[in-house]
Parts: C-alpha cells; sequence; structure tokens
C-alpha cells in the first residue's frame, strides 16, 4: 500500500515507535534516527513528538516544519496551543486530565489507570491515517503538510459513552464492567469463574431471560432498556442467580449457541492458549509458550489483513478528484463509502472518513440503528449517535427485501470502500459476499470488522467491546485493588475502529489501484497486539491520591520522592486538599501530579473546549455537541459539521433514482 515511502521516526513517545511499526505493516520504508536528521532530505515523512525533545531539537522540528519538503507528523501531549501545551505528559497522566482514567474502575473505587498506554496507541493509530491521508494530497494535488496529533484528543473523543451523561447536565461515575446505557452487561460469577455477558436490543433481553428461567426477570421493572438500567443492581444479582448454575464454558457455549455476547477473562500470558488466538496466530503462540511475553511479541500480531478482493484486475484507474480544487478541501474528497454498521466500529471509521472530505452514506435498518434511540439526547437521537455519526448521509434499507437490496449494489456499484461490522457471513448470506461485490465493482475496498475475524473458532459467537476487552487481555492488564475490570471507554471497539481507518486510507492512498481489496479487522487481534505490546514493555509504577473532591495522580519517581511523600502519602492530609491544592503542594515540594478529571468537568476544561468540542447542525437546524477528530492536517483539515437526522427511506431514495417500480414493498423505519 504504501510501498516506496520513506519515513524517518525521531521521536521519543511510544507513539512514535508504535506509528513507525504500522506503517511498516503498511508497506512504508522505516528508519530509526537518535539524533536530528540533514534537513529530511531523501524522506516522505518525519514522525516527531516535540514536546519530549531537547531545545536543540524542538529547533530543528521548527525548521522541519517550515521547510515544507516533506510530512512532518508531530505527535505531542497536548498540541502546540493550550495552557498545558508544550509540557511532555506521559500516557497516564494524560488519562487523568481526559477523564480516561475517572471512567475506569468500580463505582465504589478509585480511578484506574488503563493497563495499556492507550493514548499512545490511540496516538499512533491516527497518526498514521493522517499520514496516509496527507500522502494520498501529496500524490494527487502536489504538496506536502504538517500534521499534529494530541493524546489529549485521543482521550476525550475515546469518551463517547460518557460524554452524553454530561451533555445532559448529569454527573459521570465508573461503572466497573457495566455499560452507562445498557444492560444486562457485566461481569457475572459462573460456578468456576467469571463470564462477561452483553446485551443492546429487547431481543437479546428476550433470549437471556427465556435461557435463564428466573421468574423475577419477568418483572415490570426490568420491561423496558431504561427501566434495566434504572434497576441494574437488582438485575445483575437475578442473572447472576442463573450464571453460577454453569461453568464459564458452559454459559459461553449457551450465550453462543442463541445469539449474545459472551466470554471469559483471559489472561495476558494465557492468550496462548485461548482457542481462536491459537487458531489465528500460531507462531506467536509458540514464541509465548517457549520464551514468554517478550518487548517485540506483538509485531507478530497484525492489526489488519489485506487480500484482494477478487483475481479480476481493473486497470489502472484515474483520480476522480480534481487537482484544481481548493487546497483546504479535505484529503478523501471524490471518495465514496458505504457504511453498514452500528454501535462504535464501522460508525467510527465512517466518521473519519466523513471529516476527511469522503461521501459517506449509512445504511440503517427500517426503524433505524438501535443506538439512535438510547439516552440522553434530543429530537429521538441520542447525543451517543450523534458523536459517531457526523456528516454522513443516512438511508434506511431493508435488506431482506430484493427491491432494497437492489438499489444497494447501485450504490456500491461505483463506490471506492464498503465498510461494516455485521456478523462475519452476513452479509454473504444477503447476496454481498467477495465474488459478488467484486463483479460488482473490482476497484471496490470491502472492510470487514468482526470480534474474532473471518477464520474463528467462534464462527456464531456475536461480540461487544467487553467481551473482546475481557478475551484479548485488555481486562488482565487493568485491575482495581486485583480485580480485572473493563477500560471505561469502549476501548476494543475504538481501537478496531482505528485500525479499520488506517488500512482503508493506506489502500487510498496507493498511486495506482488496479483491483479492489479485502481489508479484515479482527477485534481481538488488535486488542492482543495491544495487550502484547503493554505487557512486554510495562509503563511506569503509578498511583491515584484520594483527595477531598476526587483524586490526583502520581507517577515514577514522584512516587520514590520523600518530598512527595511528606506532602500526600499521608491519607489524612490527601483527603483534607482539595485536587487543586494538593497539585500546588506537590509543586511547591518539587513534584508534578495532576488532577483526575471528571467527565462532566471537561465540559468547562480550557483545552477540552478548545481541542476536542465542537458543534454542529442537523438537518433541521438544531445544535448539536460533537467532537473533533484529534489529528490536524495543516492545509486540508478535516472538519466535523453536521449531524445526520432521521434516515431517508430506501423506497423515497429509490423512487428519486426510477430505480423502484415496487417501492411500496419498501418498509419505512
Amino acid at each position: 500500500m504504501l510501498d516506496g515511502v520513506r519515513v524517518l521516526a525521531w521521536g521519543a513517545r511510544r507513539a512514535v515507535k508504535l506509528g513507525a511499526t504500522l506503517l511498516e505493516r503498511a508497506g512504508a520504508e522505516i528508519t530509526f534516527a537518535q539524533a536530528k536528521p540533514d534537513g529530511g532530505l531523501g524522506y516522505d515523512v518525519i514522525v516527531v513528538s516535540s514536546d519530549v525533545s531537547s531545545a536543540d531539537d524542538k529547533r530543528a522540528i521548527a525548521d522541519l516544519k517550515a521547510a515544507g519538503t516533506c510530512i512532518v507528523c508531530d505527535i505531542t501531549a497536548m498540541g502546540p496551543q493550550g495552557s498545558r501545551a508544550g509540557t511532555g505528559w506521559s500516557d497516564a497522566q494524560v488519562q487523568a486530565l481526559g477523564g480516561l482514567m475517572d471512567t475506569t474502575g468500580f463505582a465504589q473505587g478509585e480511578p484506574v489507570r488503563i493497563g495499556v498506554p492507550f493514548t499512545e496507541i490511540s496516538a499512533a493509530l491516527y497518526a498514521c491515517s493522517a499520514i496516509a491521508a496527507a500522502l494520498r494530497v501529496r500524490r494527487v494535488r502536489g504538496f506536502a503538510q504538517n500534521i499534529d496529533i494530541t493524546l489529549f484528543g485521543c482521550a476525550a473523543s475515546a469518551l463517547t459513552t460518557f460524554l452524553p451523561a454530561a451533555f445532559a447536565q448529569h454527573t459521570v461515575g465508573r461503572v466497573g464492567n457495566r455499560h452507562p446505557a445498557c444492560a444486562p452487561w457485566n461481569a457475572y460469577a459462573t460456578s468456576d469463574g467469571w463470564i462477561l455477558i452483553c446485551t443492546s436490543t429487547e431481543e437479546q433481553w428476550r433470549k437471556i431471560r427465556c435461557a435463564a428461567r428466573v421468574p423475577q426477570l419477568d418483572d415490570p421493572r426490568f420491561a423496558t432498556l431504561r427501566e434495566r438500567v434504572r434497576h441494574v443492581d437488582e438485575l445483575d444479582a437475578l442473572i447472576e442467580t442463573w450464571t453460577t448454575t454453569l461453568t464459564t464454558a458452559e454459559c459461553s457455549a449457551l450465550c453462543e449457541r442463541i445469539g449474545l455476547a459472551a466470554g471469559p477473562i483471559v489472561a495476558v500470558a494465557g492468550l496462548s492458549g485461548e482457542p481462536n488466538f491459537r487458531i489465528r496466530h500460531a507462531q506467536a503462540a509458540r514464541r509465548i509458550d517457549a520464551e514468554g511475553i517478550g518487548g517485540d511479541t506483538y509485531r507478530l500480531i497484525p492489526v489488519f489483513g489485506i487480500s484482494p478482493l477478487t483475481d479480476r484486475a481493473c486497470g489502472v484507474t484515474p483520480e476522480t478528484h480534481a487537482p484544481t480544487r481548493a487546497d483546504d478541501e479535505g484529503p478523501l474528497a471524490g471518495i465514496k463509502v458505504i457504511e453498514i454498521g452500528q454501535y462504535t466500529t464501522a460508525p467510527l471509521v465512517g466518521k473519519h472518513l466523513a471529516a476527511l472530505g469522503a461521501q459517506v452514506v449509512k445504511i440503517e435498518p427500517p426503524d433505524g440503528e438501535v443506538a439512535r434511540s438510547w439516552t440522553p439526547g434530543q429530537a429521538g437521537t441520542s447525543y451517543f449517535f450523534a458523536l459517531n455519526n457526523t456528516d454522513k448521509q443516512t438511508l434506511s434499507l431493508d435488506l431482506k427485501q430484493e427491491a432494497d437490496r437492489a438499489y444497494l449494489r447501485t450504490l456500491l456499484a461505483d463506490a471506492d470502500v464498503l465498510v461494516e461490522n455485521l456478523r462475519p457471513g452476513a452479509l454473504a448470506k444477503l447476496g454481498f459476499d467477495r465474488q459478488t461485490l467484486g463483479e460488482l465493482n473490482p476497484r471496490l475496498i470491502y472492510c470487514s470488522i468482526s470480534g474474532f475475524g473471518i477464520a474463528s473458532a467462534y464462527p456464531a459467537r456475536p461480540a461487544f467491546d467487553t467481551v473482546i476487552q475481557a478475551m484479548g487481555g485488555l481486562m488482565d492488564l487493568t485491575r482495581s485493588d486485583g480485580e480485572p475490570v473493563k477500560l471505561g471507554a469502549s476501548g476494543a471497539d475504538i481501537l478496531g475502529g482505528q485500525a479499520a481507518l488506517l488500512a482503508i486510507v493506506a489502500r487510498l492512498a496507493e498511486p495506482e489501484r488496479q483491483r479492489g481489496a479485502f481489508v479484515e479487522i479482527s477485534m481481538q487481534d488488535v486488542a492482543a497486539w495491544c495487550a502484547l505490546f503493554a505487557a512486554g514493555n510495562p509503563e511506569p509504577d503509578g498511583i491515584a491520591v484520594p483527595c477531598a473532591d476526587g483524586h490526583v495522580w502520581l507517577e515514577g519517581d514522584a512516587l520514590r520522592d520523600a518530598a512527595a511523600l511528606a506532602v500526600c502519602a499521608t491519607q489524612a492530609r490527601c483527603a483534607s486538599l482539595m485536587r487543586a491544592s494538593a497539585v500546588a503542594a506537590l509543586a511547591d515540594a518539587g513534584v508534578r501530579a495532576v488532577p483526575v478529571a471528571r467527565v462532566h468537568e471537561l465540559i468547562e476544561d480550557g483545552d477540552f473546549l478548545a481541542d476536542v468540542l465542537s458543534v454542529a447542525r442537523d438537518a433541521n437546524g438544531a445544535f448539536w455537541p460533537v467532537l473533533k477528530v484529534p489529528y490536524r492536517l495543516a492545509r486540508t483539515p478535516a472538519r466535523v459539521r453536521a449531524v445526520p437526522g432521521a434516515p431517508e427511506c430506501g423506497s423515497v431514495a429509490m423512487a428519486r433514482a426510477g430505480l423502484a417500480s415496487a417501492a411500496d414493498s419498501v418498509a419505512c423505519g
């Protein structure tokens, strides 16, 4: 994909190293440098991290950016502006400042640092996507540009399940292994361990209620999703009276049989024995068995797989984008995308492709995507849905009806990208397998995102983020008082979507796309990649210290500093101080601490308001809070502008296109 692209990785942040690894996976030639390069000559891309660079290196980076001869991507904690700019905050400190830490952990426990360097990994993935987009711009329009990526933006933009409550002026708290908008969704005790079970629809609720055969589950308190979330303590206790009668394996098999997302918590060291991991990554499994987890074991796990869509070549296709258009037009202007997805993964991909300038058409079922109806929101649409679906056209199609499938075929015939996160094989059963798609459009990039991959030990098992976190090693590394707990953010969903975005944009950056491509993303693969990296490259120790109004975070040298211990190690003293006072007292003692921000406090945080939060309108002119993307391309910026309204009915669209002779047979949601 990026064959022939020369990349210099010159920066101390882990995101620089990880980004270089990902770009190498995409075909680029990578050089690592300790000393400053000689003007950057001979490189197409230079990846740096200026906030952890020396003064001399900062000047050299500024000169490289000013020269404009190559793409310079600068990965920093806070970006070039703002009250915290220029400081080399660590991943954990950004987790604290950006709200991630306070959403991770149990409701009655302390905030928990995510067990993988989430903001560094997220920044690496977004940086590579932005670099691929900038390479496409350079090829098509002839100029290079600078890119800024912020870890803080990556942290805050991952809070899409928590920010809706903050927008509605609610206090946001930790939920442990629960979901703030869905129930039942938790880790439940079995007769020999634990199992994660996740539901989000009324059909899934009906299935688990019937399987459990617990009479009290028929109580009116659990009749609707809103009521189940409201009475979640009682609900979880009743579910556990059922799961404790089964082994973890028995419960997993039963849930798979009835179509529920469920699975055990897998230790990172035990990944080699996890059936799906062993099938998909035999070499990595053998190395773990023989040598344990080394610093580079993660490199044996591909975060995406790419193969030809079909064997048919379509010849050299000229660019549809005209170079004479405005320079600040999005990098993917002229690209057409069809998205068939829900919740987070595929919608996240579509959101970013749209922000980068692509035309994205989102296909929803007749009643609309389930997440549209979650609360809170406005005008019948949830804030969660709005955050994940900005700048898309939405269309309602019933793909069980031939007329609607025919219309989808017309959309796909001239599309550049199809991205979906349906269960593996679901689209093929509707008549859209790879061969058919290749015959319909031999140039198509078809991206399939699933929990466990196409070749899987669990071909019938659905997957939600929490199950993948459990089965991919992320929960094993993220613990509260020794107990595994999921990332508060939908980490597996988000990282899986980011991997898909990178693969798609890198493919679009190719000079000549002579044939289509099939991009496969297994969320478990991505989670395991992150977990193995973290286990082989551990982060500094840290601690969340309780204060009168929350917590502050200390790590590394601060934990060994006698002055820090004198000021903050005594619980009574800490409990009497507000976070701001504790941070100031520690600063006077020469120790840097950061407050652990609550999600609802971000709404008044200057850096969040400047770097992350924006506002958009829907089709009716109503204003909505939305999130900017965490990367800035200097000359072709990614923009978030609009929130989609209700999906246009398929029959209306087909009638306008003159394609439906039996439009009245199509159901409208």
